[in-house]
């Protein structure tokens, strides 16, 4: 993909991807651009790398973690990024690989830091609708108007 495709689809401006490029932080792994009017071309996960570290930029991750980030996705890519996300909490950057540990990438690399519980309400609510259906005594009580 070119890098007009590219600047779309991350929603980044021109002159922040060339600095980027020029500082080392992201480049094209298909196709650098090597002299004049050589268009550069960037693979899927060259894009997806640009995304993630313009989405941490934006919420103020410095360049050192960026940079950490960046090292992350392209190590870990040819295995597998399923299930894998990226946590900044304005001070950590975390690799949450399952749902119930995170692991530091900035302050303590590699050690577990916290335990998440995600619970998605969406398909607990649908669920339990659906058996509130087929059963009356589940069906939601009424709520009461306070005085």
């Amino acid at each position: 993909m070119e890098t007009p495709a590219v600047l779309r689809l991350t929603g980044l401006p021109a002159s922040t991807l060339e600095n980027w490029i020029r500082d080392g932080l992201v480049t094209p792994s298909v196709r650098p651009a090597s002299g004049r009017r050589r268009t550069r071309r960037w693979s899927v996960v060259d894009v997806i790398v640009v995304r993630a570290i313009k989405d941490l930029r934006d919420a103020g991750c410095s360049i050192s973690t960026l940079t950490k980030a960046r090292q992350l996705l392209q190590d870990e890519w040819p295995t597998s990024v399923m299930g894998k996300h990226l946590y900044w909490d304005g001070q950590d950057l975390f690799r949450i690989s399952t749902f119930d540990e995170a692991v530091s990438l900035v302050r303590r690399p590699g050690q577990t830091t916290m335990k998440v519980l995600l619970i998605p309400l969406e398909p607990l609510k649908a669920a339990v609708e659906a058996a509130a259906v087929q059963d009356p005594h589940l069906a939601a009580p009424t709520v009461k108007e306070s005085a």
